[in-house]
């Protein structure tokens, strides 16, 4: 009787024990999809140690700090649902072992996208950021395939994959670059602070004047008190600028705080971000104080338009107006604060890949506006000698922005540019925009051609229209599994900004 007693005490048990889990997971479900429904971006995680659910959550803040509705959850807890309803999808995946998946992201590809059909993801805009170690064969292994398989669905991504090799520092700052651009936020604190080193332009000239556009400027940079070593970066690579305060910025932050400007101010405060929501703290403090308190302004990325062997590292920066004599915080200091000879901060970031293939196959360059410097860059490659190059850029006017077009000239009078077409959307004569996007379907034929015999897809320039357009229409010229082939095998590579 006893044994019947007890095991009708424990069986009640479990009862209740299932009911309260129940509970539990109905309003796990409900919370979740009260969440899912009010957000603008989905954070998606596969962490098997930690690491990926750390960089989700810091993902997580830096959009919400720039107003930006979000939701997080595992990839295993995604659906067909949530994803068809998603608009942003940012996923943080681990790779262990060779290509393995995490334990919370293994059921994501054969439970959730296996249930999709064939472009049902089309409005879904993804980026990756891919954490690995690069001594395993399959590095980011489990990012690439997550990549594939959603580009297979017809999702359409904002960037490459973002590969993260030990918990590298420069490319957790590239992801928060995108994450700015995702927000429209760009002032944001670094998660890691870069180690610059000091550079200086010797030479800036703004090489449009008189275009319909913002103004573009062409600057020449050398490291201060040394020479530049041949291998100091590759076509491709990056260069991450710690930008800095206008003596005007500090002058009127010292004045709000109560204190006169001194000429010793410019270098102690150039590179802080001068709160001003926090001035009644601040005045309190000392200047010491005020400056150990104050967070480092954030870095700012342009694509290198030069090789070491040119002897500078140049630049191209479109100055960005934020109102009368008020500038974008990169373009502003590079373009206009920032003195000739004047010590400043830079870091070369490897960009592996966005660099020149190795097997010097022919290159199609594709690009507008600034974006031409990172494909400059690859012309320039001596590496590149004697191959077959063929250029798309777009620009507003032939008069006035068509940037390097000395050098274009030069690369094609010497056979190295063996194609170029450009496109200038404010010379059409019909008052028509058109842009280097429609450039390629009228070249589908020798665009098959050259991908045939091996040619490769580099493409430079704004995230925003011409990225996603210029995917779209090589997407329709040569099959989406081509374009998903080349891109698994490093033929089509993208540095959008």
């Amino acid at each position: 009787m006893r044994y019947l007693a007890a095991s009708i005490v424990i069986f009640l048990y479990l009862i209740i024990c299932w009911l309260c889990w129940r509970r539990y997971r109905d309003q796990q479900r409900h919370l979740l999809g009260k969440n899912v429904v009010s957000a603008d971006v989905m954070v998606a995680y596969a962490s098997q140690t930690g690491a990926a659910i750390m960089f989700a959550r810091q993902t997580i803040q830096q959009l919400q700090e720039a107003g930006t509705q979000t939701a997080m959850l595992s990839l295993n807890q995604l659906t067909p649902e949530l994803l068809r309803q998603t608009k942003t999808l940012l996923i943080i995946a681990s790779t262990y072992g060779e290509g393995e998946a995490p334990d919370n992201g293994n059921r994501f590809l054969q439970h959730c996208l296996a249930n999709l059909t064939s472009d049902s993801l089309q409005q879904l805009q993804v980026a990756i950021l891919g954490l690995g170690d690069s001594s395993y064969q399959k590095f980011c292994g489990f990012a690439h395939q997550l990549h594939a398989e959603l580009q297979h669905y017809g999702a359409h991504f904002i960037t490459d994959v973002i590969e993260v090799d030990k918990l590298d520092e420069s490319a957790l700052r590239h992801w928060q670059y995108y994450l700015g651009q995702i927000s429209g936020k760009t002032h944001y604190a670094d998660w890691s602070k870069p180690v610059y080193a000091q550079w200086q332009i010797v030479q800036r000239d703004c090489i449009n004047p008189g275009s319909p556009g913002a103004p573009a400027y062409h600057l020449k940079l050398s490291p201060v008190g040394r020479d530049i070593a041949p291998d100091e970066w590759q076509a491709g690579d990056i260069a991450e600028i710690g930008p800095g305060n206008s003596d005007k910025t500090i002058a009127d932050f010292l004045r709000m705080l109560g204190r006169e400007y001194l000429p010793h101010d410019a270098l102690a405060f150039s590179n802080l971000e001068l709160a001003a929501q926090r001035l009644d703290e601040l005045k309190a403090m000392d200047d010491e104080t005020i400056i150990a308190a104050l967070e480092e302004l954030p870095h700012r990325e342009y694509s290198i338009a030069s090789v070491p062997s040119e002897n500078s590292l140049d630049l191209l920066v479109r100055q960005v107006s934020m109102g009368p004599g008020s500038f974008g915080l990169g373009s502003g200091w590079l373009s206009v604060h920032a003195r000739l000879h004047q010590p400043l901060r830079l870091r070369i970031r490897r960009n592996e890949r966005f660099h020149s293939p190795a097997n010097n196959c022919p290159l199609i360059l594709i690009g507008n506006g600034t974006g031409i410097a990172g494909l400059r860059a690859h012309l320039a490659n001596p590496a590149r000698a004697g191959t077959r190059n063929w250029l798309f850029f777009g620009e507003r006017t032939a008069a006035a922005d068509n940037f390097f077009s000395a050098d274009l000239q030069h690369w094609q009078d010497t056979g190295l540019l063996t194609r170029l077409d450009q496109i200038f959307s404010r010379d059409a004569p019909d008052n028509s925009a058109r842009y280097v996007q429609d450039l390629l379907a009228p070249n589908a034929i020798e665009l098959r051609a050259w991908i045939a015999q091996g040619a490769s897809v580099f493409v430079c320039g704004s995230l925003h229209g011409m990225a996603q357009a210029v995917d779209d229409s090589l997407r329709d010229i040569l099959g989406a599994d081509q374009l998903e082939h080349l891109a698994e095998s490093r033929r089509y590579c993208r540095d959008v900004y």
